[in-house]
């Protein structure tokens, strides 16, 4: 899906977050590619597992789901707040400035994600949650005063942005390292896809409530709800609980930093399952968020675009359905693999400019990049040790982050140069590259997403 899916689920930029935003010491190798191992790093092939943790109950956990409650809210007080700004900027400083600042403004969270996933794991996730939901309660409150008194200066607006995506930065992986901390093994997927919903469902409610209620209120009174919003999320992260007492207290060491970014970069690269599953997350949103973020115009024209969103939409809505109701277990790795051979034909059938077609590939794309995303960052989560989780998930979200302008500016690039057709063929083969590079991958084809069966 369009950036976010994966990002946010960890996190909210595209079609991911649900993702939205996962112990105990490694212990033995699991089979069939990552065999879910209650409450640690389920082990990539030839790793080792966390201890298992016990976990019971049928259902989502209730202070789970207080969480996801608050991040809706949270993602519906963004979503406002975006559009305010928006205003805002367009107003006091025209669209080419208003453009530029929030396109700068996205920078210093790309720039320090591998550090809040390095401070995640030294200080715990759910401490980075609260800290982070404090600061930006702090940083909108104050933002609304000084508004109040100064008026909607842009050196104060850049500096509000800036503040808001550095703790972003910070809160994303947190977020992906937290959540297979609250739940049993079984509910991962499960938790992820009403995370990720709860999320976009906030998205979507501010986006289009965004304008009445920046008209009603204006700036101050718009940040104000946010900043509240940011409070109640903390306070639902604090009352959180782990189904383990063991929780990292260290102190950030800001001088051993860059030695620890290294060694998550290092995991990574030593793992081959759940390096592949992070290269192929990320051509899935580069292969996806062209087409979605700029296609729904280029295919749909003023009139189409609105039925292609629309198609995408309930696309999204059934995978959620779908991951709540039969989460993908047993044969995850399957369900990823078949996921990525029909955004391959989804994205090859956009070529034939046909508007029925494209309603029909939107709808489909919306079900399988949403399934798929879910399987592998849920993988990632698993297969990541509890003391390197946060890292994984920066590094995770750094490709899913990375993958949305590069992949506008690619679709843009190549429309000039060999037209629309040409142009999704092109995106199905980077969805074709990434089918390959899973296939290849047996250990990330043949994966499990169930607790691993005592002897």
């Amino acid at each position: 899906m369009p950036s976010s899916a994966a990002a946010e689920l960890g996190a909210a930029a595209e079609l991911g977050a649900a993702a939205e935003p996962g112990a105990a010491a490694e212990l033995g190798a699991a089979v069939r590619g990552g065999a879910n191992v209650p409450n640690s790093a389920a082990a990539e092939p030839g790793t080792a597992a966390a201890k298992p943790a016990t976990a019971t109950g049928k259902s989502l956990p209730a202070p789970f789901l207080g969480l996801v409650l608050a991040m809706g809210l949270s993602s519906f007080g963004d979503a406002v707040w975006l559009i305010a700004l928006s205003v805002t900027l367009v107003g006091t400083a025209g669209p080419a400035v208003a453009g530029l600042i929030l396109a700068l403004g996205s920078l210093p969270k790309v720039l320090t994600l591998l550090v809040g996933g390095a401070v995640a794991d030294r200080t715990g996730p759910r401490r980075v949650l609260v800290t982070t939901d404090l600061i930006r309660a702090g940083a909108m409150l104050a933002g609304a005063a000084a508004v109040l008194v100064v008026g909607p200066q842009l050196p104060l607006l850049a500096g509000l942005i800036v503040v808001m995506a550095v703790a972003s930065a910070f809160f994303i992986p947190a977020s992906d390292a937290l959540r297979p901390n609250l739940l049993p093994p079984e509910h991962l997927v499960r938790g992820n896809a009403v995370y990720l919903a709860a999320v976009r469902g906030g998205q979507a409610a501010g986006g289009a409530l965004g304008s009445w209620l920046a008209g009603l209120g204006g700036l101050v009174t718009v940040a104000v709800v946010n900043g509240v919003s940011f409070g109640i999320s903390a306070l639902a992260a604090g009352k959180t609980k782990t189904l383990t007492s063991q929780e990292p207290r260290e102190r950030v060491k800001i001088r051993q930093l860059g030695k620890e970014i290294g060694e998550g970069c290092q995991y990574v690269a030593r793992r081959p399952a759940l390096r592949t599953a992070m290269i192929v997350t990320g051509l899935l949103e580069l292969s996806g968020a062209g087409p979605i973020n700029l296609g729904l115009v280029l295919l749909g024209g003023t009139r189409g675009a609105g039925w292609l969103l629309t198609a995408m939409t309930l696309g999204a809505s059934l995978a959620f359905v779908v991951s709540v109701k039969w989460p993908p277990r047993e044969k995850a790795g399957r369900l990823a693999t078949g996921g990525l051979a029909a955004q391959v034909v989804c994205l090859a059938l956009l070529a034939s400019a046909n508007l029925a077609v494209g309603i029909a590939a939107f709808f489909a794309l919306g079900l399988v990049a949403g399934l798929t995303a879910l399987v592998l960052v849920s993988l990632a989560q698993r297969w990541s040790a509890p003391e390197m989780r946060g890292r994984v998930m920066s590094i995770l979200a750094l490709f899913t982050l990375a993958a949305t302008p590069v992949g506008n500016l690619l679709i843009g690039v190549l429309t000039e140069a060999i037209g629309v057709p040409l142009t999704m063929f092109a995106h199905a083969a980077v969805a074709l590259g990434a089918l390959a590079l899973l296939v290849a991958t047996p250990a990330l084809g043949r994966a499990t997403l169930t607790e691993e069966k005592k002897s």
